[in-house]
């Protein structure tokens, strides 16, 4: 309906009316939908469905999609050029090259024939709408997306302290410790990363119960690919945004590997690799801010508008 046009600021318009001639700085163009619709839908906040915004930052390698919550997550998504058919961006400036949308409003048009569509993503430039039309067996829809305004991504500076702790895992034994931590009552989990036994562990506390899984690191294990660990680092994570890092492997199966990091100042990444598929490497990013500091901003150097 019209009301409901206004409400999530996009129109439909059919293939027969008038194309836009404004010349695109940016445009992509995928025969399948399904790759960068999953990974868009990962970033997206279970209850936050409303007004959240993603940044979109072009390059003429690839795209970097940026969300945040509340300034203790950030999660980012980087995409390859070579993941669309075509992939075009020339001219303008560089607010030209970066814009920001309502990331559900992004995916409900990108759903509208599943994920089987044929899609052409174009940017005329700071100010303007995104035109985003897919194409499903001979049926057309077209949609433009406002842009919103509002502040850039916060600079999180992960590495401005020192960064003391890494390792590289296997993706599929992080997936299942994540599915085993998901305990009633559960607020937070502890990650503690040693240079010696347990190495690397995941721990959530409940109601009535309590879950601690340990990541063997020696000639034996298959679990690492690497693990640097220069001190021993226990930080607690908000369950939730744990939670969030764990839909991305159970929506991307092609995640071999992940990535984990941890600054002196207990702030997390973690890092998933996923194959697109042309064989290229994209990423999906988390940052985590550690409990003891969201309740003290100030305390916590990194963060910078």
């Amino acid at each position: 309906t019209a009301g409901m046009a206004s409400q999530m600021e996009l129109s439909l318009r059919s293939s027969g009316s008038d194309e836009k001639t404004t010349p695109f700085h940016f445009s992509c163009k995928a025969i399948n939908s399904e790759y960068f619709t999953t990974i868009l839908s990962v970033l997206q906040m279970e209850k936050d469905k409303q007004k959240q915004g993603a940044v979109f930052a072009l390059t003429p390698d690839g795209m970097k999609v940026t969300v945040e919550k509340d300034k203790i997550l950030q999660a980012s998504a980087y995409m390859k050029s070579s993941i669309f058919q075509e992939y075009k961006l020339s001219g303008g400036e560089d607010r030209d090259r970066e814009f920001r949308v309502d990331l559900s409003i992004l995916l409900e048009c990108l759903k509208v024939f599943g994920d089987s569509a044929h899609i052409r993503l174009s940017y005329g430039g700071h100010g303007e709408d995104i035109s985003l039309i897919l194409e499903n067996q001979g049926v057309i829809t077209e949609c433009a997306i406002r842009t919103l305004q509002g502040p850039r991504p916060l600079d999180f500076n992960f590495r401005s302290a020192i960064l003391i702790n890494q390792a590289s895992m296997k993706s599929k034994y992080l997936k299942d410790c994540f599915s085993e931590l998901d305990i009633p009552g559960a607020s937070a989990v502890e990650v503690v990363m040693a240079p010696s036994a347990p190495f690397l562990s995941l721990e959530a506390r409940g109601d009535s119960v309590s879950c601690k899984i340990e990541f063997p690191h020696d000639e034996q294990s298959e679990v690492f690919d690497h693990f640097q660990c220069q001190q021993y680092a226990s930080n607690r994570y908000n369950i939730g945004l744990i939670q969030m890092c764990a839909k991305s492997l159970a929506k991307m199966p092609k995640s071999d590997t992940t990535m984990i990091q941890m600054n002196i100042e207990g702030m997390l990444k973690l890092q998933h690799v996923v194959r697109g598929k042309d064989g290229s490497t994209n990423f999906i990013s988390y940052l985590i801010v550690p409990e003891e500091v969201q309740d003290d901003e100030l305390s916590y150097p990194g963060l910078t508008t």
